[in-house]
């Protein structure tokens, strides 16, 4: 007699549609039964096209406070194992339960379905070695030992499945839970290793079903978006993989969005925390959106509180001596672009200031990350050694809030001595410098924000910033126009000069990625990727190199990044991009500062097709060292970039995307026009006397800049002269 076989495909909340897993479903198992189970709005679920809904159209109250009670699949899995229990009792052999989006089907499922009756499907067989990459064992315990994404049930799993919908509620995680059902009831494993491969495990070329659990169809070039180091199991390099994954992508297309209630609310994990912790049932969701909006409300801003350190760190007594401050940041939170978030507590305790019993007003306190290797920390030590070379009396305070890594031991006074003070801190940590030296903002009178930014947009938590200061200046033409397009308070334009680098002695062949190019042409684009990869478009530029030149003919391309490690999927994306083109090289590392410079000098020319930049530090000291650059005709590069020393490129302005929380949606960055940047391409490589002529114009430049006691001079008039 033939087995009775369905298949259940779990839809979550998002643009993911069951029609193309059903379809290859199909295909392999024309006899087997498929079927849909949504688990996304109730009021708006989509249609099928072709695959029958295997649940209710809508939802009992209860039913609705499961979807958002804790973890997504905690709800999602209590959709699905109440449709499995009616499919067995309506005389179902076994089904076999599907998550749309996170598998794709390859190849027949027969080794699942014949494993047994109940059969789960291991994440990994055998132990995962301590080699650095990820996921790793400790990963494994965590997540459980079993997907949670394919399973297959039979008769004999009723007391099984009666168990699981017994546990599971929103304060458990489902992995966990199946490694529990495994020890305690007779579960097959399916040992055959087509079967459930992905990120965890894939060892084999021809794969039957792939678990893509976490997968991002947007990011196609790795399994796992959210890898923070090299991962176990790459595409980038594994043809083999790559077309398993492109037969398969319509199947994967689409991405999980976050569930949304009446009036726009979103499931964050707070909302899911508040849900799941309730000793009581809340209202419905959806059905009964203002009561249960009502019913949030309150327990909403205890329960981010109690899941975030920084709120704790800021309001450690919000029930107490902290309330009021933690109740205004409540507020201000609501009319936010987002919630902000707060920086963490120092992680070097703020040195005792000492405030003069008569504060002067013929100079300045200059506070800014001084003890800190950062970009903002160099700025605040030159704006002292421009001090100091024109004769300013200055004091200094040094800011620890910043993750940048300290060690620097300039020599700092922790002293407020004047009533001018120049902060050298970015906007958003204004109000926690108000915090940290409270003194500071009653002593003084004149407050200046030292401030940079990427955009023409400032985000509102910036503009709130402009509040706890008298002026804004900032460093380049292009973010004293972004600040004075929403200030209410003066903004100036305050540049430091770019002072020459320093190489270290290295050659072209003393670097191992050059070494072999011998007098080919090299061009160079440079990022680290902590700053966010999408402003500074590498991708871009190596599509404009791919066309640009022909495999083989001559030129190279050294994409030159940092940070990778912390930025993994990001770094997948630029060797996709690469592949297959042995002209482009891909190198991250962190470079000592005169080898970095040294390499600047050794290549030919500097691309940078970036969508925007504060300044561009990296092109100044280019042109410095006489390296030829082709650069984005837009943004803070601007000051010092013109047509007679560099070649800029074109651009339209478009709407971010990948802006990782930094830059938001709704903001506008530069889109660099393709065909201009081949037709420089192509130019500096072709003509030796345009880069002799933009080397020499690119240093002329700089060298005619205002020096460090100039700049000391201007500061010294506009905080002392009224100007």
């Amino acid at each position: 007699m033939t087995q009775r076989v369905a298949a259940v495909l779990v839809v979550p909340n998002g643009t993911h549609r069951p029609q193309p897993l059903a379809d290859a479903i199909a295909t392999l198992h024309p006899a087997w039964e498929a079927g849909a189970v949504w688990c996304g709005d109730p009021q708006l679920r989509p249609p099928a096209n072709g695959v029958g809904w295997l649940d209710e159209g809508l939802l009992a109250a209860e039913e609705e406070v499961a979807l958002i009670a804790g973890e997504a699949s905690v709800g999602e899995w209590q959709r699905a194992v109440a449709v499995v229990q009616r499919l067995l009792a309506d005389g179902v052999d076994q089904v076999v339960v599907l998550w749309v989006g996170s598998v794709a089907v390859a190849g027949s499922l027969d080794a699942l379905t014949k494993a047994g009756s109940t059969c789960f499907v291991a994440r990994a067989v055998d132990e995962l070695p301590s080699d650095g990459k990820v996921p790793t064992e400790a990963d494994l315990v965590d997540a459980g030992l079993y997907s949670t994404t394919v399973a297959c049930f039979g008769h004999e799993s009723k007391p099984l499945l009666e168990w699981f919908a017994g546990l599971l509620t929103g304060t458990v995680s489902v992995g966990p839970l199946l490694t529990r059902a495994a020890q305690l009831f007779d579960i097959e494993v399916c040992g055959d290793p087509s079967i459930g491969v992905g990120r965890w495990r894939w060892d084999t070329p021809a794969p039957a079903l792939i678990d893509a659990d976490g997968y991002d169809s947007e990011e196609p070039w790795t399994l796992d978006p959210e890898a923070d180091r090299p991962a176990r199991v790459e595409l980038i390099g594994h043809p083999d993989r790559q077309s398993a994954m492109t037969r398969v992508a319509e199947q994967l297309a689409g991405r999980r969005r976050p569930l949304r209630l009446p009036g726009g609310v979103a499931v964050d994990a707070v909302v899911r925390q508040v849900v799941a912790e309730s000793a009581t049932a809340p209202p419905a969701p959806w059905s009964a959106a203002a009561a249960f909006r009502s019913w949030l409300a309150p327990r909403y801003w205890p329960a981010m509180h109690s899941q975030r350190l920084d709120l704790q760190a800021a309001f450690p007594d919000p029930d107490g001596r902290s309330a009021n401050d933690f109740a205004r940041w409540c507020k201000a939170a609501f009319t936010c672009d987002d919630v902000p978030l707060l920086v963490a507590p120092p992680s070097t305790p703020a040195a005792p200031v000492v405030v003069a019993g008569r504060l002067r007003t013929d100079g300045f306190n200059l506070v800014g990350y001084l003890t800190r290797h950062s970009g903002l920390g160099d700025v605040a030590r030159r704006l002292r050694d421009a001090a100091s070379r024109a004769n300013v009396a200055y004091s200094t305070i040094a800011s620890q809030r910043s993750a940048s890594p300290s060690g620097l031991l300039p020599e700092v006074d922790n002293r407020i001595e004047f009533t001018n003070s120049l902060c050298v801190v970015t906007a958003d940590q204004f109000p926690f410098l108000a915090t940290d030296f409270p003194q500071l903002f009653s002593a003084t009178r004149r407050m200046i924000g030292y401030w940079f930014w990427e955009l023409e947009f400032i985000p509102r938590h910036m503009r709130e910033a402009m509040a706890l200061v008298d002026e804004i200046w900032a460093g380049s033409r292009f973010v004293t126009d972004a600040f004075a397009a929403v200030s209410s308070v003066p903004v100036r334009h305050v540049p430091i000069p770019v002072a020459e680098p320093r190489p270290s002695p290295r050659t072209r062949g003393d670097f191992a990625v050059l070494a072999d190019l011998g007098e080919r042409p090299v061009l160079l684009t440079v990022l680290d990727h902590l700053s966010v990869t999408e402003r500074k478009n590498p991708v871009g530029t190596i599509n404009a190199f791919r066309r640009a030149f022909e495999s083989g003919e001559g030129p190279v391309l050294l994409v030159k990044t940092m940070n990778g490690h912390q930025r993994w999927s990001r770094h997948q994306r630029l060797l996709a991009a690469a592949d297959g083109r042995d002209d482009i090289r891909v190198w991250d590392e962190t470079l000592a500062r005169d080898d970095q410079m040294a390499l600047v000098s050794a290549v030919d020319c500097m691309v940078s097709l970036h969508r925007s930049e504060g300044l561009g530090l990296h092109l100044a000291e280019a042109m410095w060292l006489r390296t030829p650059t082709i650069a984005t005709r837009y943004s803070g590069n601007l000051d010092f970039m013109n047509d007679d020393n560099s070649l800029l490129v074109d651009a339209i302005l478009v709407n971010v995307e990948r802006g990782e929380g930094v830059y938001p949606p709704t903001a506008q960055w530069a889109e660099p026009d393709v065909d201009h940047a081949i037709t420089a391409m192509r130019s500096i490589v072709g003509d030796a006397a345009l880069r002799s002529r933009l080397a020499s114009a690119g240093r002329q430049t700089m060298a005619t800049q205002p020096t460090l006691a100039d700049t000391g001079r201007l500061v010294g008039r506009l905080l002392l002269g009224g100007e």
